[in-house]
């Protein structure tokens, strides 16, 4: 079945989060290896490919989660959203609404942190997708030192990682709390669509 219902995932909503779960477990060490790769050629600034592969790689799919989420976004608001279980208590009926508008948030807030900061970047450096390197700006461009320049949205780059990893925690944790120990078949139901 494509579509929700009030007791199950559709297999569009399925097939959204799981591919966003892929895109971000290769994401998030992709880009401190982009980090370090950029880094080891600033010392020599010899040879720019693999600088320019990582980026490239690291660009397109940040854009991808970016696309994705609208998707899901449009998807989960037209769609009915499967209830929880009735055996929650108030606080952790809360804390999962909490973790999925900030897990939503992140999934906006952190893409476009970054196209921001390569946006205001004060060099020539390409914004990548799919190989396709005049991705427009969404900013402009400022030196630095200047309000809202490239280490302004770096940062929030970077703190939104960290948020993004308390909240990812928290989210794994409560998937493996419903499977393991409440054994609602929560876990199940965003897998298969079955409770």
């Amino acid at each position: 079945m494509l579509r929700n219902t009030d007791y199950s995932w559709g297999a569009l909503g399925r097939g959204f989060h799981w591919t966003v779960v892929a895109i971000v477990s290769v994401q998030i060490p992709l880009g401190f290896w982009m980090v370090d790769v950029y880094e080891e050629y600033t010392k020599t600034f010899v040879d720019d490919t693999l600088v320019m592969q990582t980026s490239n790689a690291h660009h397109t799919l940040g854009l991808l989660v970016l696309a994705i989420a609208g998707f899901r976004l449009a998807w989960r608001l037209s769609n009915p959203t499967p209830e929880l279980p009735t055996n929650l208590l108030a606080y952790q009926r809360y804390l999962a609404r909490v973790t999925h508008v900030a897990l939503y948030a992140l999934m906006f807030l952190y893409p476009l942190s970054g196209w921001a900061a390569l946006s205001a970047y004060e060099g020539e450096f390409p914004i990548f997708f799919f190989g396709y390197d005049h991705v427009p700006r969404i900013v402009p461009q400022v030196i630095e030192g200047e309000p809202f320049d490239y280490p302004f949205f770096a940062q929030i780059h970077r703190s939104l990682w960290r948020i993004g990893g308390v909240v990812l925690l928290l989210h794994v944790t409560g998937a493996l709390w419903h499977q393991y120990v409440a054994r609602d078949g929560i876990l199940r139901r965003m897998w298969s669509g079955r409770a």
